[in-house]
């Protein structure tokens, strides 16, 4: 992050992901949440990737990942 701290919006999007896994330092997270407090827009996105992660525990514990989800997957990694 930039040497003043303060988390603008490419910041914010650029963690989201490290965010949602709980990957961020303790100052990080500080930033993220006080910019997600106040920006509509990046909280839509959190939300968005939050929902994504909750949806793929839900269906990998199902034992197997529904096919669609699969091939979309593949598509990306290859």
């Amino acid at each position: 992050m930039r040497a003043d701290k303060r988390m603008n919006c490419p910041d914010c999007r650029q963690r989201l992901e490290q965010f949602v896994d709980r990957e961020l330092d303790d100052d990080d997270l500080r930033h993220l949440e006080q910019h997600l407090s106040a920006c509509r827009d990046c909280a839509d996105e959190y939300q968005w990737h939050a929902s994504l992660k909750r949806l793929v525990r839900v269906s990998c514990g199902e034992g197997e990942a529904p096919a669609q989800l699969r091939e979309r997957l593949l598509q990306i990694l290859s």
